[in-house]
């Protein structure tokens, strides 16, 4: 944990910007309106109200399908990820996988078996428990602050 501390202060406004931005998506879904979409061109949005019409029924409609069945699974994909996915995390562990795996070869080609399952399960602990623990938790932490 206390490896995080230090970056975690720098790093602390990204947590909140990424927590903001994650909870106004969903504002932004659930109230979702085209009429307030911009176009850059005024004759595109004829164009797509006439395609919503033609896909959903209207305007409305597809507003509703915004609103309830994309926010509900926006919001679903969100939670199921936590606050960021995993393959960030893994992503993000590399240094202490590549770190910890040096120093494993190492105590392995000098048959220093105690030394090498030491490191290996810390370092299996440190790059898939305590990451994923002190990053989530930051951002936990960000979205409450």
């Amino acid at each position: 944990f206390g490896v995080h501390l230090i970056p975690g202060f720098v790093l602390w406004k990204f947590c909140q910007w990424h927590m903001d931005d994650r909870r106004m998506l969903l504002q932004q879904l659930r109230g979702f309106r085209m009429d307030m979409a911009e176009c850059e061109v005024e004759s595109d949005r004829d164009f797509i109200e006439g395609k919503l019409k033609t896909w959903f029924g209207g305007v409305e409609e597809f507003e509703l399908v915004v609103r309830n069945e994309v926010a509900e699974i926006a919001a679903q994909q969100l939670e199921d990820g936590g606050p960021i996915p995993w393959s960030m995390l893994f992503t993000a562990s590399l240094p202490h996988i590549f770190m910890f795996g040096f120093v494993v070869v190492d105590a392995v080609t000098r048959a220093d078996w105690p030394v090498a399952a030491h490191v290996a399960l810390t370092g299996i602990g440190i790059s898939c428990f305590t990451d994923a623990i002190a990053v989530g938790a930051g951002l936990r932490l960000a979205d409450r602050i």
